[in-house]
């Protein structure tokens, strides 16, 4: 494929979230992965102001900080809102980074926007001559959209990690839209296959605590993670073996829940002490034995086909992911080094069937990764759905 100029735009989810590693090392994985590749690749974010001046100003410095750390310094822009705009021409805004001289520029030379979850609105998005939804959140998204203006059909292409999107048991809203689907992907030479760290070693995954609910007709949808682990709760107790979640439960809080996991044999942790950074959320996949996930309850109702950019790394680093089945398995391989269950019972024995042969579950989840997650391949296939 030639060299071609892309833009990746995003509603302001990095600076005001410095200590999501997770999140950052996601978003990383697309400049990376194109910078690769050979293309052009620039970054653009826009923020609102909360305001609080001197709080605008650290989290833009940090922003720019990291990205100069990650050696994308000069790729990036920061748009700098009040927060009562909301629908931003670049003349409003403060940026930094760069000219709005330049950041015109580069949206004109641009041969396509990668627009994450509508991320970027109009007037913005008419500085752009071919526009890409990037939906990392499919069946949330387009649900959201029956009731909300989410400005989905102001694109010219829609791509969702959804991959089971095309099948006949897949519920997804499609809007009148051709949804393109592809794999979560990870820059392979970022995540290295580490030893086996032994059998006492934790299944864990990074999450956030949280409670909503979306309505679809007359269908109301769970989309809490606490729902989804909640669900499996006895799983420690049932397969007598440690378990990790590194989820936003504060010590303080009142609901019980934290009192309620430990009862049955969680450990808990707070993702902002173990995965502040994107090497601290590298090290700590590299740390667990294996991933057990559990989407939002959304992904299982509607047969998304979802899986997650963590599982992604988790494969790539060695480590099998143990996940509630969300239809993926039609496009992926299950059964080695990705496994998927439907209830407790099976949760079980497949933890027990990863521990029993280990090195073999972790030599196919590794495998897996790189026939199906690398970075290089998955975005030549993105790239050209894209147009």
């Amino acid at each position: 494929m030639n060299r071609i100029r892309i833009v990746l735009a995003d509603a302001g989810s990095l600076p005001r979230y410095p200590q999501g590693g997770g999140h950052w090392s996601c978003l990383l994985q697309y400049l990376f992965g194109l910078n690769a590749l050979g293309h052009d690749v620039f970054w653009l974010e826009v923020l609102q102001s909360n305001g609080n001046a001197a709080s605008d100003q650290q989290r833009v410095s940090r922003f720019f900080h990291r990205f100069k750390r990650y050696g994308f310094a000069g790729r990036c822009a920061l748009l700098l809102y009040d927060a009562a705009v909301t629908e931003p021409p670049i003349e409003g805004a403060r940026v930094y980074g760069m000219t709005k001289r330049r950041v015109r520029e580069v949206a004109a030379d641009a041969d396509m926007l990668w627009n994450f979850a509508c991320g970027l609105r109009e007037p913005l998005l008419s500085l752009f001559k071919r526009r890409v939804l990037i939906d990392l959140d499919p069946g949330h998204l387009q649900v959201s959209a029956l009731t909300k203006e989410m400005a989905i059909h102001d694109h010219d292409a829609f791509l969702t990690v959804g991959t089971n999107v095309q099948e006949p048991d897949c519920e997804i809203p499609g809007l009148g839209l051709k949804w393109r689907p592809f794999f979560p992907f990870v820059y392979l030479p970022l995540w290295n296959v580490v030893p086996d760290p032994g059998g006492k070693a934790l299944f864990t995954s990074v999450t956030e605590w949280t409670w909503e609910e979306l309505w679809m007709d007359d269908r109301v949808l769970s989309v809490s993670k606490r729902d989804a682990y909640l669900k499996y709760i006895e799983l420690p107790e049932r397969s007598c073996r440690p378990f990790e979640i590194a989820a936003n439960i504060d010590p303080e809080d009142t609901t019980g829940d934290r009192e309620m996991l430990e009862k049955h044999r969680w450990r808990l942790v707070h993702p902002h002490s173990i995965a502040r950074t994107p090497g601290a959320y590298r090290r700590y996949i590299r740390r667990s034995r294996a991933e057990f996930l559990c989407p939002k309850p959304i992904h299982r109702i509607l047969r998304t086909g979802w899986t997650s950019d963590r599982s992604a790394c988790y494969l790539a680093s060695g480590r099998p992911v143990l996940m509630e089945d969300t239809g993926l398995g039609a496009h992926l391989p299950t059964g080695e080094g990705l496994l998927t269950f439907s209830e407790l019972g099976e949760a079980a024995e497949k933890v027990a069937e990863i521990d029993a042969d280990y090195t073999r579950h972790a030599r196919a989840a590794r495998a897996l990764a790189e026939e199906f997650m690398d970075s290089r391949k998955c975005l030549e296939r993105m790239l050209a759905a894209s147009g």
